[in-house]
């Protein structure tokens, strides 16, 4: 029995050293893993770039005024991957052909309203063109008929007009007639001294004022060179219009030339529409 108890002690011993030995090693870990020195974790905001705020893009509305009269550019402008806004006269030879396809193709359709210029009679607008001899019933009357012939419209602006412009009666009174009709209206500014855009607003239509004439001269450089003076005004004032004409053989061209460099530019070419204000 003696021996059977120190058997069993010695065993105890055995088992108990064995036991402090494997809780040193594992404490002895423990606290190498412990003051092991761990970086600190950056704060979540840190790692998080902010997005950089988009530059708003310079606004450019171009019109091409006097769609209607013969052109071989119908082609070139109906293939243009930019938005436009094109000006039809009424009751000429290509006035509903031409609104017809630019329409079909999604460019923006106007009416380019003809007004008496200073010139007139020598000097003739066209068909239906607004007199300033004319009664308010034969200026609604006209209206009336051009906007019939041109149901794609959505807005106007004067086609010639330097002496009409300047008359105050027959602007209010088709001011008037267009607001009836939601048509916005942009003054061409054939004259300094319009009134124009001044009874549009307060016959509070949707309304805007050329800022350039893109083609006086029907050459690539002079086009070009006005088309970068208006970029300088959409810079400085965020929206700028000009006008070209749909008879001109290098307005085309320039805008074709333009408009892979307005992207890489900041700016953006819109309808007239969306240049108007109220």
């Amino acid at each position: 029995m003696v021996k059977t108890k120190g058997k069993h002690n010695k065993y105890s011993v055995i088992i108990i050293i064995i036991l402090i030995i494997v809780f040193l090693i594992f404490f002895k870990k423990t606290s190498v893993k412990k003051e092991k020195k761990i970086p600190p974790r950056k704060p979540e905001i840190e790692e998080v770039k902010p997005e950089a705020k988009a530059k708003p893009a310079y606004r450019i509305a171009i019109i091409i005024d006097d769609v209607g009269y013969p052109s071989g550019k119908i082609e070139e402008y109906k293939n243009f991957k930019g938005k436009l806004s094109f000006s039809v006269l009424p009751f000429l030879k290509g006035s509903v052909r031409y609104a017809d396809i630019l329409y079909e193709h999604g460019f923006e359709i106007m009416i380019h309203l003809p007004m008496e210029p200073l010139t007139y009679p020598g000097t003739d607008p066209g068909p239906c063109t607004l007199l300033i001899t004319d009664t308010q019933q034969e200026i609604e009357k006209k209206i009336r008929m051009i906007i019939q012939n041109n149901p794609y419209a959505i807005g106007a602006n004067n086609h010639m007009g330097s002496k009409a412009t300047q008359d105050r009666q027959i602007m209010n009174w088709t001011m008037d007639i267009l607001k009836q009709n939601d048509l916005f209206f942009i003054d061409s500014l054939t004259t300094r001294n319009s009134c124009a855009y001044e009874l549009a607003l307060r016959n509070n239509l949707n309304t805007a004022k050329r800022d350039i004439f893109l083609d006086n001269e029907d050459s690539f450089p002079y086009i070009n060179a006005q088309f970068e003076k208006l970029k300088k005004i959409a810079k400085s004032r965020g929206t700028a219009i000009g006008i070209g004409h749909f008879t001109r053989d290098n307005t085309i061209k320039v805008l074709n030339y333009q408009l892979p460099r307005l992207k890489k530019e900041n700016y953006t070419l819109i309808f007239a529409s969306e240049a108007v204000i109220n």
